[in-house]
């Protein structure tokens, strides 16, 4: 699918869009779909579809060593305006992922909940990639929580 929403012809737009038409075409999709089947189900849907985009990027940025593929990933989240991707954990068991700058969340007031669950899914999908396994992912702070910086936890051993 990356490959056919890739195709864009716009000779008089262009490819960027402000951020904040990004956030309105977000938000507005998840309190609708929030709406429709609940807000555990929304959330869900959105980060399984996060997770299949993290799998279709992984194909573009693959490598063998993990250091090389986070590298990669860093590089293609900030070059796609995502945000800034800061590894602060890597074990055995566990990755914790920060992103700064999120584009579905910084710089928003403090609404009391945690929203960037595409952003969990996208980065359990590049992490399930690389593994060749399923992992338990959640987000561990949340810009629009208030906690200053989206962070994501991937659980590698718990599914």
């Amino acid at each position: 699918m990356l490959n056919e929403i890739s195709q864009i012809k716009r000779p008089i737009l262009g490819e960027e869009i402000p951020i904040v038409i990004f956030r309105a075409f977000r938000h507005f999709s998840a309190n609708y779909t929030n709406d429709l089947i609940g807000e555990r189900g929304a959330n869900i849907i959105f980060q399984n579809a996060g997770r299949d985009l993290g799998k279709e990027v992984s194909l573009l940025i693959k490598d063998e060593k993990l250091d090389k593929y986070l590298e990669n990933v860093q590089k293609f989240v900030r070059d796609a305006k995502i945000g800034i991707i800061i590894p602060v954990e890597v074990s055995h068991n566990h990755i914790i992922l920060q992103l700064d700058e999120c584009i579905t969340c910084a710089g928003m007031p403090n609404i009391g909940k945690r929203i960037c669950h595409f952003e969990v899914g996208f980065a359990a999908g590049l992490v399930e990639s690389f593994m060749g396994k399923k992992v338990k992912a959640f987000e561990s702070k949340c810009g629009a929580n208030g906690e200053g910086i989206c962070e994501v936890t991937l659980e590698l051993n718990n599914v």
